[in-house]
């Protein structure tokens, strides 16, 4: 009997289809799902929503994986063969399961601080910045066009998926978003007053640059001032996501307080 479940050729076309979500933007965001690698990040999102299908690796068996599995027997459960989920996979080595999902939509919700990011393009950061938001109690952020995919593989597992409990604008016109916004902006770049000399008030947006451009210009005439990290004299700049974090967690440390 031929188990149907069960996925051993490149050819099959939903295999191919999650091959194509798991490598092409274009066709994740207009498929309007992604996919999770490893047991932690399926169990980070289930926090919020249940998976649409879990894909197993035929070879791996663990605690982990098995529990997964048996606690979402109302969940469609495939197995693919190993090496056609090493191929799915950008690891090295199998997590052991994959969960499709759906991508949550363009929605933005009020938050005392809204974090705008202009351009960021390597993942890595993206997923950092992501991460620290969640954990320092950002809840909305708005991303430009050209920014890095918030829902590809890369940057779910540099954030750790905690984006899925975020409130997320996509690709959007930050000059535009800048004009209507009804708090004061503050661009966090070089040559700016520190910002723990900053009162930082709630209901405020900062807008956080490419890793070599930097703000794009014409934005940062749009703020209401510019902040700055304190440096020793002979650095010139920290990481993106560094600076980002720092900043966020001034944010927290200053409003907690009040």
């Amino acid at each position: 009997m031929i188990n149907k479940n069960f996925i051993n050729s490149k050819d099959n076309s939903f295999y191919k289809t999650l091959r194509k979500i798991s490598a092409n933007k274009k066709f994740r965001l207009g498929s309007g799902q992604t996919l999770l690698d490893g047991a932690h990040l399926i169990e980070v999102y289930q926090k919020y929503s249940q998976p649409l299908a879990l894909i197993k690796d035929e070879s791996i068996s663990t605690p982990e994986v098995d529990n997964l599995i048996q606690t979402n027997k109302n969940i469609k459960c495939l197995t693919l063969s190993h090496d056609l989920f090493l191929k799915l996979s950008e690891l090295k080595t199998s997590s052991g399961i994959f969960a499709l999902v759906e991508i949550p939509k363009n929605i933005l919700s009020i938050s005392p601080l809204t974090l705008l990011l202009d351009r960021i393009q390597d993942p890595g950061n993206l997923g950092t910045i992501l991460r620290t938001a969640a954990a320092s109690g950002v809840t909305s952020v708005v991303l430009s066009t050209g920014c890095a995919d918030i829902w590809s593989p890369k940057t779910l597992r540099g954030s750790q998926g905690l984006q899925f409990g975020l409130s997320c604008l996509t690709d959007q016109d930050l000059s535009e978003w800048i004009d209507n916004f009804k708090g004061k902006v503050f661009a966090l770049s070089m040559g700016g007053k520190s910002i723990y000399d900053t009162s930082l008030d709630k209901n405020i947006a900062v807008l956080v640059g490419n890793e070599g451009a930097g703000i794009n210009s014409s934005l940062l005439k749009k703020t209401d001032n510019i902040l700055s990290l304190p440096m020793q004299k002979d650095i010139e700049s920290v990481n993106v996501a560094v600076a980002a974090s720092v900043f966020m967690y001034e944010f927290y440390r200053q409003t907690r307080e009040r």
